[in-house]
């Protein structure tokens, strides 16, 4: 028995053909080592860093977005309390506004109310004065009348004034 016939009988394989199958996949894994492994290796090592890469960038966009939306976030808040706050301006000085006109209209109205009634009392005075001058003409016409005589201005006056102040008592 042979080598070359070992395994002849069992498979068709001969050793030699088995040498030199192995010798000639040894020289193609040289060669694919030496010719394909080194560019297949590099382009899977390129491939890998920028699939680390695009990890990277996509967790650095996911926490820029973060803050970008908390930031956002916290600018519509602080909007809501400024609106807030500018309403409740508003409706405080809309109040001190409406304090201010309802305290002007009482003033007007008290100055109103102040000078018709010193208007009623100068139209009072001068009605009053008015009718003592009226009964004291009245009075020296019923005078001149009665006594039949004439009087001066002066002596009509101060019988005049005798009169009233004798109504007055």
């Amino acid at each position: 028995m042979t080598f070359q016939t070992l395994f002849a009988a069992s498979g068709h394989i001969y050793l030699g053909n088995t040498l030199w199958y192995l010798i000639v996949f040894a020289i193609l894994l040289v060669l694919v080592k030496h010719y394909a492994w080194g560019p297949v290796s590099e382009m899977m090592e390129k491939r890998r860093q920028k699939v680390i890469e695009d990890l990277d960038s996509a967790a650095s966009d996911r926490k820029k977005a973060e803050v970008l939306a908390n930031e956002r976030e916290a600018a519509l808040k602080n909007s809501r309390q400024e609106a807030t706050q500018i309403l409740s301006e508003a409706k405080t000085n809309a109040q001190k506004t409406s304090s201010k006109i309802v305290a002007s209209a009482n003033d007007d109205a008290a100055s109103i109310h102040e000078k018709a009634k010193a208007d009623a009392a100068q139209a009072k005075t001068d009605a009053l004065n008015e009718a003592r001058g009226q009964v004291a003409d009245i009075s020296v016409a019923i005078a001149e009348k009665v006594i039949a005589k004439n009087l001066s201005a002066d002596d009509q006056k101060e019988l005049v004034n005798q009169f009233i102040k004798g109504l007055n008592e």
